[in-house]
């Protein structure tokens, strides 16, 4: 069942949140915790949530680093805390992998799996979950960890009973500096890799235009400015039947999240405006870049 929902930074105001969620026909909160999951955290706003049908999931403040052993010490504290929440929620809480710093994934993937694994060990010392706990962001920065290929290789290394890929759109479209996914047929590739190569057919993603240059994110713009063409995403879920959430995260992202609503009612209704949205906004895009390889 498709599931449309907002990221918004944690505040005390949540209860008001999700039921101004409820009231725009919302199904979904990521909640993003810029300084990291308070230690009082109250955890009864899982009651909360389901009172009003907003289903939730959170995001990790961007902490982790592989640069040392107290950065990595850091970052598994860090990650523990995303499993607790996960397990006491029933959900998912995303996290950025960092920045490679220098060194290549090939150097760094032990690290990152090890301390995935001790992370979740610190929770759960069996790692016997019945349900993925931790969520892995593609980037849109070349200096950070997070290409596809790279999530992919993660999530099949630990297998989806842990760890779950987040495919954010924007950020896969602003690495290739424009150039995937501009069509149905990149979407469609992209499912296939993950449900083939990791056997998910029940994504995760996260969704807003996005301003690039030279390959990297600059910053979230209104998901109708197609970049990346969000319908033709819809017009291949839609006609292969995948279940999915999607999380927008753009300035306005109750009323991107509305739009998104009434696209996926009938993606093919929009492709017009979509090309020509895309078109136009390459074209402006165009101007201040240089191509990247």
């Amino acid at each position: 069942m498709p599931e449309f929902g907002v990221a918004r930074r944690y505040g005390k105001d949540i209860e008001s949140l999700l039921l101004r969620l409820n009231q725009r026909d919302i199904d979904a909160y990521e909640i993003g915790f810029v300084y990291g999951i308070p230690q009082n955290f109250n955890y009864q706003i899982k009651n909360i949530a389901e009172k009003y049908k907003i289903k939730l999931s959170a995001h990790l403040p961007f902490y982790i680093s592989w640069k040392n052993k107290e950065k990595i010490m850091n970052s598994i504290n860090h990650l523990s805390r995303g499993v607790n929440f996960s397990l006491k929620l029933s959900t998912i809480t995303v996290f950025h992998l960092g920045f490679y710093g220098g060194k290549s994934y090939r150097i760094l993937k032990p690290k990152i799996i090890s301390s995935i694994c001790e992370s979740i060990k610190l929770i759960n010392s069996s790692l016997n979950l019945k349900q993925p706990v931790l969520g892995i962001e593609t980037t849109g920065k070349t200096s950070e960890i997070g290409t596809l290929d790279e999530v992919i290789d993660i999530c099949k290394t630990l297998t989806s009973d842990i760890v779950i890929p987040i495919l954010d759109w924007a950020h896969i479209f602003a690495r290739s500096n424009g150039k995937i996914p501009k069509s149905r047929v990149d979407f469609k590739n992209i499912l296939d890799r993950i449900e083939s190569e990791l056997g998910i057919n029940d994504f995760y993603f996260h969704g807003s235009g996005v301003e690039y240059k030279n390959g990297q994110e600059k910053k979230h713009v209104s998901v109708k400015t197609c970049l990346p063409p969000l319908p033709y995403l819809f017009s291949v879920l839609n006609d292969y039947g995948y279940d999915y959430k999607l999380i927008v995260e753009s300035p306005d992202a109750i009323e991107d999240t509305l739009w998104l609503k009434e696209v996926a009612k009938n993606p093919k209704k929009w492709f017009d405006y979509t090309q020509k949205s895309l078109i136009k906004s390459l074209k402006s895009q165009q101007k201040n870049l240089i191509d990247f390889v």
